[in-house]
């Protein structure tokens, strides 16, 4: 079998698979139309030649996708830069290039994530949402303090904040288009200031709290 980073044609097939899972599902895609997607003619049997059918195929492309994914922390490494607004527009942003990057696995998953092996959904949670989670995590607890971060639950926060822009790119990737025709620039802007209003509120409630307790 040829390698995957030296083959064009074993990277065509795995881009259509990728492309047509998300569209039409895993069982309603046939080998044949792989193959026609990739520039092959159809039903030629020439899949076989990479992969030993469509289950391998599949853990293939999202194998291969796992591994060019961005990851968080070189972003998170330019911080802290002074301001929390600066910091939170940065994020914004590699999460919404994050998101378009891994468009068609993310529609797979919420189609179809069962037809994946148990250990490739658990490599999936680890890699989309354990890793970054507990990377966010980290810095709003850094950023709102200590004594804030005993007192709130830290990881209910970061799971709005973070699934707040997930819903905003299922939305537009589902219907097309969002109520008043909302762009990056506008919800950018709207959740940098809901996101900076929450984080500061816990900060100072936590701040108060510490200096109210009894010594």
């Amino acid at each position: 079998m040829a390698a995957a980073s030296t083959n064009p044609t074993r990277e065509r097939l795995l881009d259509a698979a990728m492309e047509l899972f998300a569209q039409r599902g895993f069982a309603s895609t046939s080998v044949g139309a792989i193959e026609q997607a990739a520039g092959l003619a159809p039903r030629s049997g020439a899949l076989y030649q990479y992969f030993a059918g469509k289950d391998e195929l599949l853990v293939a492309a999202v194998e291969r996708k796992l591994e060019t994914l961005d990851d968080l922390g070189p972003a998170l490494e330019l911080l802290p830069l002074g301001d929390l607004r600066s910091e939170l527009r940065l994020l914004a942003r590699w999460n919404l290039k994050s998101l378009a990057d891994r468009d068609a696995l993310t529609r797979f998953v919420l189609r179809d994530a069962q037809r994946m092996p148990a250990r490739l959904r658990r490599r999936l949670f680890e890699r989309l949402v354990e890793r970054p989670y507990a990377q966010v995590v980290a810095w709003v607890e850094q950023r709102v303090g200590p004594a804030a971060a005993r007192r709130t639950d830290v990881h209910a926060l970061t799971l709005i904040v973070v699934e707040s822009m997930a819903a905003y790119t299922t939305l537009r990737a589902t219907f097309g288009r969002l109520p008043d025709d909302v762009d990056d620039d506008r919800f950018v802007d709207a959740w940098v200031d809901l996101v900076a209003d929450a984080i500061q509120n816990v900060a100072s409630r936590g701040a108060r709290d510490a200096l109210t307790r009894p010594s």
